[in-house]
């Protein structure tokens, strides 16, 4: 049977819910570090008590078994802790209909469970006690008294529960796993295919074997015990993986936020680059002769996978180069399948090109052809294409009108140059860049500031006196109140003469929006003494504490003594050289 089903019907099969051996032990009523309420709190706040108050469903995550009619057991595959708290539950409200529990190999829980009287039994707090599951069981009654004592009618609650209480039902046999979809937590929303595939491939590694009939008693007993020691081996190490990719920073670097990240999406596209993920897709690529060793192999195969994951997000300039390039490549499914699917890990190098060539704008087809051409001649600046973006580019952070015209391409360079400050950190081993900056929309995300104020450089338009943020003058003010002429912005660098503007390269730094809004049209002493400053005394922006401080390539141009003309004329000759010598031209 696959459906959402109440409580009471869950019940009503009148089976014995068996905990399998290979499952952790009951945890409910330990605080996580996301959320102020331990479990059994928050399902009580949240959701039951609020939905009795209301007579509203609850809708809770799916149950994941496989019956067995013979044996009148539910093997819980997925489901454990969420059975046992309604078991306590129900006792607490004495629920008079019959339910069972039964731990396959801890016989305390077996006993406290089965002998429990919310009247007789002590479940007082005990810090020492012997048995994890007994300590969470006992919490759990604690919890469950604080919240309920003030229910008058224990018995309707009951019925409620028991008739608006819904979740997936997901039976899977043991010839096979069914597709299922229905409504959780209130939303229409088709259940996890890599919950239904790691419920597979659980049951699918403790099958026995076709010769398993023929073997003798003593050697069955082995071989269903490693079978169940396997199966709880793989079932920890699914968990790990899972909890790998929910760590908020591993969800930032990848820009993921799929349970299980890319790790079984990538998978399925080790054999079939244009699959979509689905519990039947997978099935029929990796399952569909199901056996158990299919699930072994499967297993492997995610195992390594999930550690090319691992090693990237570890090192810190792959750690950048591959969190650059998923934030500035148009596809970034092209270069997953490239970099962490191909049967031999592409070398360091081939990243760190494939990162500079990407913030050219090259597509993952151009950076391919672009990288044979230079394998069949290595003196070769490359192909058309490359040529083509890289003058396109060049142009447009030529202009001295950047900052209006292409400002995109401003934050790419400047993006780019910050990044790679990082990779020369620690002896050259590198330091993880923060991305935020590039990822959020708010005033916490980018901006563009102006080293020298716009507000503060003058030119002439149509002989109207003009600052650099357009904004016209009645008359040009003394220089000693902190103006420059646009006209001042030059220098002479190897006998060239470099002409530049307050909007040009040479004046523009990455920084986070806050510390751009506290610099308002502060001078550049002012913005530096900002920036650099311990925060102290009564001046309000000198309390400031700026997080663009990790902007190494911004540090570097607010340390320098001074700014004026000709330095911005001859940071935008220097930053332009820079580019030409990174893509070798």
């Amino acid at each position: 049977m696959n459906a959402t089903i109440t409580l009471r019907e869950y019940l009503e099969k009148e089976k014995t819910f068996v905990i399998p051996n290979y499952q952790r032990g009951y945890v409910w009523g330990k605080k996580s570090k996301e959320n102020d309420l331990d479990a059994v709190s928050y399902i009580l706040e949240k959701s039951l008590i609020p939905g009795f108050k209301n007579n509203t469903p609850i809708f809770i995550q799916g149950i994941t078994v496989t019956e067995k009619d013979k044996e009148k057991e539910i093997i819980l595959i997925d489901g454990q802790q969420r059975t046992t708290f309604f078991y306590l539950l129900l006792k607490y409200l004495g629920y008079s209909g019959k339910v069972e529990m039964k731990y396959s190999i801890r016989e305390k829980s077996n006993i406290f469970l089965s002998e429990l009287d919310i009247i007789e039994t002590d479940f007082s707090e005990k810090t020492d006690e012997d048995f994890q599951d007994l300590y969470f069981f006992k919490k759990t009654l604690r919890t469950i008294d604080e919240y309920l004592k003030k229910i008058e009618n224990k018995e309707e609650f009951c019925n409620y529960i028991l008739d608006y209480v819904r979740f997936l039902y997901i039976d899977i046999p043991d010839d096979k796993a069914t597709k299922v979809f229905s409504m959780m937590n209130g939303s229409k929303a088709k259940m996890k295919s890599e919950e239904l595939i790691k419920a597979e491939l659980l049951r699918l590694a403790s099958l026995n074997d076709s010769d398993f009939d023929k073997k003798d008693e003593k050697e069955k007993h082995s071989i269903e015990w490693d079978n169940n020691m396997l199966r709880s081996r793989y079932a920890r190490e699914w968990d790990k993986w899972l909890q790998w990719w929910n760590r908020d920073e591993v969800k930032k670097l990848f820009k993921c936020s799929n349970v299980m990240g890319y790790l079984v999406s990538s998978y399925l596209q080790t054999k079939d680059k244009d699959k979509e993920l689905s519990f039947d897709n997978f099935k029929n690529v990796f399952l569909l002769e199901q056996k158990p060793i299919d699930a072994k192999k499967t297993f492997d195969g995610l195992r390594r996978l999930q550690k090319r994951f691992e090693d990237a997000f570890n090192n810190p300039k792959i750690y950048n180069w591959v969190g650059a390039i998923l934030r500035v490549c148009p596809n970034k499914n092209e270069f997953i399948q490239w970099y962490f699917i191909g049967e031999s890990k592409p070398s360091n190098n081939a990243l760190k090109n494939y990162y500079k060539w990407s913030f050219l704008g090259l597509t993952h087809i151009e950076i391919e052809t672009h990288r044979s051409a230079l394998e069949e001649d290595p003196n070769t600046n490359g192909n058309d294409k490359f040529d083509e973006k890289f003058e396109e580019l060049y142009k447009k952070l030529e202009s001295n009108n950047l900052y209006n015209e292409n400002a995109e391409e401003a934050f790419r360079l400047l993006l780019r140059l910050n990044i790679d400050e990082d990779n020369k950190q620690e002896e050259g081993e590198g330091r993880k860049f923060d991305f935020s900056i590039w990822d959020r929309n708010d005033a916490k995300g980018r901006s563009l500031e102006h080293i020298y104020p716009k507000s503060k450089v003058l030119h002439k338009e149509y002989g109207i006196i003009k600052k650099g943020d357009d904004k016209p003058l009645d008359k040009l003010p003394d220089r000693t109140d902190g103006y420059i002429a646009r006209a001042s912005c030059r220098c002479f660098e190897n006998n060239d003469r470099v002409e530049a503007s307050e909007h040009s390269i040479g004046n523009l730094v990455l920084l986070y929006k806050d510390d751009n809004s506290a610099f308002n049209d502060s001078s550049f002493e002012e913005k530096k003494s900002m920036f650099f400053l311990i925060p102290n005394g009564n001046d309000k922006k000198r309390k400031m504490i700026f997080k663009s401080r990790h902007l190494l390539h911004t540090i570097y141009k607010f340390a320098q003594s001074e700014w004026k003309g000709e330095q911005i004329a001859r940071n935008k000759y220097q930053t332009l050289k820079e580019f030409e010598k990174y893509y070798g031209k």
